[in-house]
């Protein structure tokens, strides 16, 4: 059952809400009970709304985060849209925009997943690489303690870019010599003129997973 958190003053939204419950399943949860949450909607007119979406987009990176306004205000649905949400609707056409979105998930998962928590213990540098991904090769390292992701293709010429030496974060393609750092994707070095795709990854029940953007369905 999909859990649902709502941070709003209005809670009269629930309502306006309540016809999606039954459709997908929601469980509305206070935002300290949600461990994860699917799905945060959010009044973008309450007081700190857009520290609430930037902090509920690092807690729950894969949750849908809608924001919405009773009164329409251009800086504040610019604001949201830059904190994190996925979405920002007029109150009366939340429902409606919010379905769409909820499909599409449903369709669609976002996490992917490439490896066991267990085979990256104690591991440093490149920990897997997973060829057949909805968004291409990607390569997964431990760099502090952290996991990252990053595509596995040199946008250059194609060599596969965890074959090349890593140091300090610093990934060098073995062909050209391109380097790429694999936490931001950042291209350090030519010749390469373009960055590499990165992913965040997400561990849930022992599972290593990517969190794939929101157009690269499974089904395609």
């Amino acid at each position: 059952m999909p859990t649902a958190v709502l941070i709003a003053a209005d809670r009269g939204v629930v309502a306006r809400l309540a016809r999606l419950d039954a459709e997908f399943g929601l469980s509305w949860v206070d935002a300290g009970a949600a461990d994860p949450a699917d799905l945060v909607v959010i009044d973008l007119a309450v007081s700190h709304a857009i520290d609430e979406v930037a902090h509920a987009r690092r807690r729950w990176p894969a949750a849908i985060i809608a924001g919405y306004l009773a009164v329409p205000d251009p800086e504040l649905w610019t604001a949201g849209q830059r904190a994190g949400c996925d979405m920002v609707a007029n109150r009366g056409a939340l429902a409606v925009r919010l379905r769409g979105l909820l499909a599409d998930a449903q369709r669609s998962p976002r996490l992917f997943p490439v490896l066991d928590e267990a085979d990256v213990a104690g591991r440093l540098g490149l920990v897997g690489r997973v060829d057949d991904t909805p968004v291409g090769p990607v390569a997964i390292y431990q760099l502090d303690g952290s996991l990252y992701a990053a595509a596995d293709r040199c946008p250059h010429a194609g060599a596969v870019l965890s074959d090349g030496a890593l140091e300090h974060g610093i990934l060098t393609c073995p062909r050209h010599g391109s380097q790429f750092d694999v936490c931001t994707g950042a291209r350090t070095r030519g010749p390469s003129d373009t960055d590499i795709a990165t992913f965040t990854v997400v561990i849930t029940g022992g599972q290593v997973s990517i969190l794939l953007p929101r157009d690269a369905g499974l089904g395609q």
